[in-house]
């Protein structure tokens, strides 16, 4: 007999949720040898509508060009706005350190790994910066709630390795 493609299990608590805090800084430079982001889908008038960027910014504890990266946040920068233009960004914030990777896990409404289920806010700042017109520093505060799964395996599924 077949395994169904799904389970539904009742679950007789409530979830635990934790809450955590990060202060952070995201860097982007937009061109030299050390830039962290490239042009793939070239402007449309008006507005610069539709440029679309890859993007794959640092993120340190600290604002200096030489801090450690604690994380990247990987993902696309577009133009979205014929009128009123305006950014739209999606990324994910991959992690550097052990603890906070997730690997062989697909994010179904947010967060996975140490993050599972994570909900929340980021605030910006951006900081004045000397020098590089092309760079921006951002100070971040993410706050936010998650809620801890059990990463057992499950009967029946893998891990993505063949």
């Amino acid at each position: 007999m077949a395994q169904p493609y799904f389970e539904i299990a009742s679950a007789p608590c409530p979830l635990q949720r934790n809450e955590f805090y990060m202060h952070l800084y995201l860097r982007q430079t937009g061109s030299g040898s050390d830039r962290t982001q490239a042009e793939i889908v070239p402007p449309k008038e008006p507005n610069s509508f539709g440029v679309t960027h890859v993007i794959d910014w640092p993120i340190a504890v600290v604002p200096e060009p030489a801090a450690t990266i604690v994380a990247r946040a990987q993902g696309l920068l577009m133009q979205a706005g014929l009128i009123n233009p305006r950014t739209y960004t999606s990324f994910n914030i991959v992690f550097e350190d052990d603890r906070r990777k997730s690997n062989n896990q697909w994010a179904i409404s947010s967060g996975t790994g140490g993050f599972a289920l994570a909900h929340g806010i980021i605030r910006q700042k951006v900081m004045p910066l000397d020098g590089r017109r092309d760079t921006n520093i951002k100070e971040l505060h993410i706050h936010a709630f998650y809620t801890p799964m059990n990463n057992s395996v499950v009967p029946g599924a893998t891990d993505g390795k063949s």
